[in-house]
């Protein structure tokens, strides 16, 4: 079992990652023991897994079950509601617990759900795609979308431990487990250079990669992402670079309501055209930008972008939550390792970049 602390103080917690971890939740939850517990997963989820996971968390305390629908266009204030309905109706207070049980919709929806419930309950992500693992898991980060634009309805709220399991990748889906692949390429190219390189050399799609090599890369790319929160917990400043590849990402997952993209695969696009942009300013040399294109390019194909128009693009842009003063900030890549903060990226080249994306497409077909 690997263990990654996220230093936060009193709101200090740890991730455990290691493949069984789901069946030590007794003991790596002892502290949680006696609470009333609000399992919030969907259906193809819990059918999979709900059984094994329900015995572990009896454990602690009684459970009520709650299933909302699959897919990111259910992270809305419908299923919001949905959940809190269900703890209202089981008599859920302020010791309950809520068990995000999921993907990253599950876990976002979930963790909001415990951060305004009674202005705030304890809540555990259990994450099960290989996304959510390296991402939405660690840092607080909860909320629903707007339909306007991703994510624009949250709050932070650090969870009191995040349990990952790698074993329940072995039901995802291939798309699955490559999207979120792109997220751990992310991770490397922020500042890690060994796990950048142990991504590009993995299996293609990362079928069939070793178990003690998957485990490492999950926690490294956990241990990047704490390191970042501990020092910026609320995004204040450098928090922001974790958003390396979702400016464009969450802009094309805005112009296609969230139905044609995968999260992952919407930033593997999206950081591709960062690196673009920051190798047309200059910032980026030339062999850096073939080796982050080529790293995200090798983990599988992506759908369309080509066919989607630059002004929605654009407009949905400017509409994302990370805009400021009607300014588009990005994450710009100045190395394997390294990137920087800039506003004073253009309309223009950001149709430039859309160009570039759409001539990659053609690549992969």
């Amino acid at each position: 079992m690997i263990e990654v602390p996220v230093d936060l103080g009193a709101r200090r917690y740890s991730v455990h990652v290691g493949h069984g971890a789901a069946g030590l939740i007794p003991e790596l939850l002892a502290p949680l023991r006696g609470r009333r517990i609000a399992l919030v997963s969907n259906a193809r989820v819990y059918f999979l897994h709900g059984a094994r996971v329900e015995k572990s968390l009896r454990a602690l305390g009684p459970i009520t079950r709650v299933l909302i629908p699959d897919g990111e266009a259910f992270k809305s204030r419908d299923s919001l509601e949905r959940v809190h309905d269900a703890m209202a109706a089981a008599g859920l207070g302020r010791d309950a617990l809520v068990v995000a049980f999921g993907g990253g919709v599950v876990g976002d929806l979930a963790g909001f759900a415990a951060a305004t419930w009674m202005r705030g309950i304890d809540w555990v992500p259990l994450p099960t795609t290989l996304l959510a693992m390296v991402d939405s898991s660690v840092g607080g980060k909860v909320g629903i979308n707007h339909p306007r634009a991703k994510n624009l309805i949250g709050a932070f709220h650090q969870p009191r431990a995040v349990v990952i399991d790698p074993s329940f990748l072995e039901t995802l889906p291939r798309r699955e487990v490559q999207s979120g692949a792109y997220e751990i390429v992310k991770c490397g190219i922020l500042g890690d250079r060994p796990l950048f390189r142990a991504i590009h050399a993995a299996p293609e799609g990362l079928a069939g990669w070793d178990r003690i090599a998957l485990e490492s890369a999950i926690a490294s790319a956990c241990r990047i992402k704490a390191a970042i929160v501990e020092k910026d917990e609320r995004e204040g400043g450098l928090r922001r670079v974790l958003n390396l590849g979702h400016t464009i990402g969450h802009a094309l997952e805005a112009v296609t309501r969230y139905r044609r993209f995968t999260h992952g695969e919407a930033v593997g696009w999206g950081t591709i055209g960062a690196a673009w942009i920051a190798r047309r300013k200059g910032l980026l040399r030339d062999a850096s930008y073939d080796a982050i294109a080529a790293a995200v390019d090798r983990l599988g194909p992506r759908p369309r972008v080509s066919n989607l128009r630059d002004d929605a693009i654009l407009e949905a842009l400017r509409r994302d939550k990370k805009a400021r003063a009607g300014r588009m900030v990005f994450v710009l890549p100045t190395a394997i390792g390294r990137v920087a903060i800039r506003d004073d990226v253009t309309p223009a080249e950001v149709r430039r970049a859309l160009r570039v994306l759409a001539a990659r497409e053609a690549l992969q077909a």
